[in-house]
C-alpha cells in the first residue's frame, strides 16, 4: 500500500500524531519551558507543574524531557501516563515499578518507608537524579496529591530526593492552587499557550525537512499555508493533523501540491471549524502588527485580480518555503 506522503516524495509520516522526538521542534516558548524544567531537577526543587489545553504541546514536551532523561546517566526517571489509581497503596506500588522496585501490597506506611529506602540509595548514594513525570495528572484523586505531598518530604539538606512533575490540563492548576499544603512546594508553574502565528510555521516547516522536504522547497501553496495556520488556532495537534488530511486529499487527487481546496477538504473530513488565535497579540496588539482577522484586498486599479494583503507572519512563511507549491495536475 502506498503512503500518502511519497506522493510528494517524502521518506516520513510529517504529520503522525505521536510525540516522535524526531519531530520534537523547540520553539522560543518551547526552549524556555525546557530550560524551567531541567533546572527545576538539576537544583533537586522537587515539584513542577506544567498545564496547558488539549493540543497545546505537552505531551511533546514530556516526550522530549523523557528523552533527555534517559541519555542521562545520572538520572533515574520513571514515567506514569494514567494515574487514576484506586487507592493509595496502588499509587505507592506503581511509583516503586516505574523505578525497578517491585513491591508487594502491604501497609501504606511500610511503602512509603520503602520507597525512602530507595529514593535515598538512588540519590545520595548513587549522586543521581530521581525524576517522576505524571501525566494526565488532572486525573489524581486528592489521596494521590497527599502521597506527592509525603514523598516531597524525603530530602537531604542540599535537595529533594525526588523531583516530581505533573503535566495536565488547566484544572489540574486550579486542583493544585485549592490545597495550600502542596501549591507551597510547587518550583515552576509552567503554563503551555497556543503557539502564535510565526512559531506554528516554524514547526511545520520544520516537521516536513524532517520526513525529507529539501531546503527551499515546499508542498503547501502560500493559500494552502496560510489557511492551515489560521484555522489551527496555535494549537499544534489540530494543525498535524488538519495537514495530515489535507495532504491525503491532494495526493488522492493526484495533485502536485496541497492548495486550498485540498485544505477545505480537510476540515469536511475531520469535521474541523477554523479556530481564532488567543494569544498575548491579539488580546492586546501591538503598534505595528496586522490583526489576525482576514482581511478584504484592495479593489484593483487596472481590472487586473486584486492581490490579497498579507498578515505580519506572511513574510515568515516565504522564507521558510521559498519556492512555489508543485503544479497543479
Amino acid at each position: 500500500m502506498r503512503r500518502y506522503f511519497t506522493h510528494f516524495g517524502l521518506a516520513r509520516d510529517p504529520f503522525l500524531d505521536t510525540a516522535d522526538p524526531e519531530f520534537f521542534c523547540e520553539t522560543p516558548r518551547v526552549r524556555e519551558s525546557m530550560t524551567r524544567l531541567e533546572s527545576s531537577i538539576a537544583d533537586g526543587r522537587g515539584l513542577v507543574i506544567v498545564t496547558g489545553p488539549v493540543g497545546a504541546g505537552k505531551t511533546s514536551l514530556s516526550g522530549a524531557l523523557e528523552l533527555s532523561c534517559l541519555k542521562d546517566e545520572s538520572v533515574a526517571f520513571g514515567k506514569i501516563l494514567d494515574p487514576a489509581f484506586g487507592s493509595e497503596t496502588e499509587m505507592l506500588i506503581a511509583i516503586g515499578r516505574v523505578f525497578g522496585l517491585n513491591l508487594p501490597p502491604r501497609s501504606s506506611a511500610s511503602l512509603k518507608n520503602a520507597l525512602k529506602n530507595l529514593f535515598f540509595d538512588m540519590g545520595v548514594l548513587e549522586n543521581r537524579a530521581i525524576v517522576l513525570i505524571i501525566d494526565e495528572a488532572q486525573s489524581l484523586e486528592p489521596f494521590g496529591l497527599e502521597v506527592l505531598r509525603l514523598l516531597l518530604n524525603y530530602q537531604v539538606p542540599e535537595k529533594k530526593l525526588l523531583n516530581v512533575l505533573l503535566f495536565g490540563q488547566p484544572e489540574l492548576g486550579e486542583r493544585i492552587r485549592a490545597r495550600q499544603n502542596v501549591a507551597d512546594r510547587v518550583d515552576q508553574w509552567i503554563e503551555l499557550r497556543p503557539l502564535d502565528p510565526g512559531e506554528l510555521a516554524v514547526l511545520l516547516a520544520h516537521r516536513l525537512h524532517r520526513a525529507g522536504l529539501p531546503e527551499g522547497q515546499r508542498i503547501f501553496s502560500d493559500e494552502a499555508m496560510n489557511g492551515l495556520v489560521r484555522a489551527s488556532g496555535g494549537y499544534p495537534r489540530r494543525a498535524i493533523v488538519l495537514g495530515h488530511a489535507a495532504m491525503v486529499a491532494a495526493a488522492e487527487s493526484g495533485a502536485g501540491g496541497v492548495f486550498s481546496e485540498h485544505l477545505d477538504e480537510a476540515l469536511r473530513r475531520t469535521g474541523s471549524q477554523p479556530l481564532p488565535f488567543v494569544t498575548a497579540e491579539a488580546a492586546a496588539p501591538a503598534v505595528g502588527i496586522a490583526p489576525l482577522s482576514p482581511e478584504l484586498p484592495e479593489p484593483p486599479v487596472d481590472g487586473s485580480p486584486a492581490e490579497p494583503r498579507r498578515g505580519w507572519w506572511a513574510s515568515m512563511l516565504q522564507r521558510l518555503f521559498p519556492s512555489a507549491a508543485g503544479e497543479r495536475r
